[in-house]
Formats: C-alpha cells, structure tokens, sequence
C-alpha cells in the first residue's frame, strides 16, 4: 500500500512539472477544429466477457472454468464533438441469431469526455445483463447434441469509470485526431502517456454465479451472487500517429500499470461477507485508423482493457474489446458569446 501512494506521489511531481511547460501547439504538425460541430454515427461489434476459475480442488481437466461470455456484439450509436467536448450513446442494434442457445444481454453504454489536446477525462457507464458459459461443454454431456449453452440472464455487470490521460508532446502530437476527429495530424508524431482511472463494477445475480454442476468445486464460494470492486490505478505508456499523405493516418496506444481494488465479495448462503483489499494490474489498448480529410472522416479503431481480480481461493478476469467503424463530417458552427468567454478564461487554456 505504502508502495503504491509512493507511486502516486511520482506520478503527481512527474505531470506537475509537465503542466508548468506548457507550449504553443506547431500547426505544422496538427489542426484544431475549435469551431465545428463534428457529427459522427458509428457501427460496433464489442465483446465482454468474465473469466472465472477457483483454486480450491485440483482440476486438472479445467472442468471448473467458467467463462461467460454477454451475447451483445453489434452496437450502433452516434457521436457529437464540439471544440472540447464529447458526447458517445450506443445502443444494441441487433438480436442475435442464435438466441435460444446463448440467451440475451440487454446492453447499455454513455461515455461523456472532457479535455482538448493536451489532457483527457473520459467518463463511462457501461452495463451488461445475461450471460452465457462458453464452457459448457467441460461439464454437461448433453451440450455436444443440443448446442445449448448454460445461461445465467440475471447475472448483470456494471461499470462506472473515469479515465485520465496526460500527453507529455502535445504541442506536436494529437491523441483524439485517430479517435474523434476533433483535431487532424498532418505529420507523424509519438507522445509519452500518463494515465490515472478510478472505477466502480458491480457484478451481481439473483443465484449463484457458480453453475450448479461444478459448485462443489468451489466449496464455501459456491453461493457466490455479488462481487463489488473499487479501484484505482496509476498507467504509464506512449501512443503512436502514423501520418502518410496528411489524411492516410494510423495509431497504436499501450498503457500498462499497477491497480490498488477494494473487494466485497457477497454470498446466498451464511458465509459471511468478505471486505478485501489487493493490488493487481490493469491495462488500456488501442489502435485507430483511417481516412481524415478537411471536412470528412472515415476511421476503425479498437479498444481493449482488462481488470485481473486474483484471490487465494478464486479469480477472476474481466475482458473488454470494441472494433468500431465510423464516419462523420464537421460543419462550420461558430460559438456563441458565453462560449467565447468561456474559451478566453483561464480554465479553458488549462486544457
């Protein structure tokens, strides 16, 4: 614990003595779009998915693995930037084909950013009800005829999360000209990332998340139906734009870092109520690329984080991933008279 406030400490003299040098953006190298309303609409195939295993009975077969797996894959949705803010609503487009066999999910997602070049807060809800265990096969003899998968629809994940991303080269180089397109790279460029996240998931159900055929596997843990965890971490990285005839663009981000989480485990049955704390590791990936013209945009792009919950009994590991295609244009909208003087003030030139 000691170790990780000293760490937090080094973070905080490392982006303070970076906030003290701040510079004039080279035009040479990007361009603002402070007075256009970017409208973008988008398509996502996403895949979340929890990994469950206990360390409690030898299992040398992995009969009691769990992996559910939410049947929410393709996501539309819509995006509107404006100088500095961001607003991102996707909604589950599709059910899916096979329903009878992998269940439903009712999905839901909002993302709210705020920040311009230099730093980044990214706000999220996301939301995930029913699963199914894509490991079925390791202990129900009759899946292999019927391709039915072992379904828990109560079972709900919840996400709550803010996300801060320091850019040490922003006078040259722009994170959100791969992601938004409220800025577009002309030249390549690479840029240190310093990253703090502060989250909240609540994984609950009605029954236990254990299946009942392998429970006893799981021991006292077998009525397990609600993990809540709170966590912090610190991430370090860099981020990458390949930039190829000033509209032909590429990025690639990697952060990686410690995470503190504060665990409350809750069961069915009289076992009582565990409050734990752990650290743990966490990590952001991305990857972006497309077409950024004056006016018009066309980008995919790709995200993937996971959260790594280990325990002396269980463990579990949390997956996320989107691949999102998208196209958008900025019309021409000049701000009104408050918003000048929002942006003459010094709040405003801090981002």
């Amino acid at each position: 614990m000691k170790r990780f406030f000293l760490i937090i400490l080094f973070f905080l003299g490392f982006l303070n003595s970076f906030v003290a040098q701040k510079k004039a953006y080279d035009s040479t190298y990007y361009t603002k779009y402070k007075d256009r309303l970017i409208i973008s609409i988008y398509q996502s195939y996403r895949n979340y998915s929890m990994d469950v295993a206990q360390k409690l009975t030898k299992d040398t077969l992995g009969t009691s693995k769990i992996g559910y797996v939410a049947e929410a894959n393709l996501i539309s949705g819509f995006e509107i930037n404006y100088d500095k803010f961001n607003i991102s609503v996707g909604y589950k487009s599709s059910p899916p084909k096979d329903q009878l066999k992998k269940g439903d999910t009712k999905y839901k997602n909002f993302a709210l950013n705020i920040g311009g070049n230099r730093w980044i807060i990214e706000n999220s809800y996301r939301s995930y009800q029913g699963f199914y265990n894509k490991n079925t096969v390791n202990y129900d003899t009759t899946f292999r005829r019927t391709g039915v998968y072992d379904q828990n629809p109560t079972l709900r994940s919840e996400a709550y999360k803010t996300k801060f991303l320091f850019f040490t080269n922003s006078n040259k180089f722009s994170f959100k000209s791969g992601y938004s397109c409220s800025y577009r790279q002309l030249r390549s460029a690479f840029s240190f990332v310093l990253s703090a996240n502060i989250y909240y998931n609540r994984l609950n159900a009605d029954s236990s998340f254990i299946p009942y055929p392998i429970r006893t596997y799981y021991d006292n843990h077998q009525s397990i139906n609600g993990l809540n965890v709170f966590a912090f971490s610190v991430y370090g990285g860099g981020s990458f734009n390949l930039v190829l005839w000033k509209a032909f663009f590429m990025n690639l981000t990697l952060i990686i870092g410690p995470e503190q989480q504060w665990r409350t485990y809750r069961y069915l049955s009289n076992y009582p109520t565990q409050d734990l704390f752990y650290s743990s590791i966490s990590g952001d990936f991305r990857g972006s690329m497309g077409l950024n013209f004056k006016k018009f945009f066309v980008l995919v792009s790709g995200t993937s984080d996971f959260s790594w919950y280990n325990g002396n009994s269980m463990e579990y590991l949390s997956k996320y991933g989107s691949i999102n295609f998208s196209l958008g244009y900025r019309f021409r909208m000049k701000p009104g008279k408050l918003y000048r003087k929002f942006q003459e003030s010094k709040v405003y030139k801090r981002f």
